[in-house]
């Protein structure tokens, strides 16, 4: 049987727990630390807009003139995540 050690992504900390699985079967973890804002991930995300590296190179491509459907086209995701993840940031910086 093989072992395999799960880190949370966000702490780097192995004290991380199985939290039961997704609709398509995905196994989720639970991060124990007290001080991380990360509760639940994936290690083998499906859905790639939900990637932070995916959602900062929306907001990059944005600033740099790109087009909703050009940035969904290259990143390989819906443009309707294009817009939502810009709908998110411009409320956060209008905050």
């Amino acid at each position: 049987m093989a072992f395999i050690e799960v880190c949370c992504p966000d702490c780097d900390t192995n004290q991380v727990v199985k939290y039961g699985r997704q609709p398509n079967r995905e196994q989720r973890y639970h991060c124990n630390n007290p001080d991380c804002e990360r509760t639940i991930f994936l290690l083998n995300y499906q859905d790639q807009g939900r990637l932070p590296e995916v959602k900062q190179q929306i907001v990059e491509m944005a600033l740099n003139g790109s087009g909703i459907r050009d940035t969904a086209r290259v990143l390989g995701v819906s443009q309707t995540t294009v817009i939502n993840v810009l709908k998110k940031r411009a409320s956060i910086a209008a905050g």
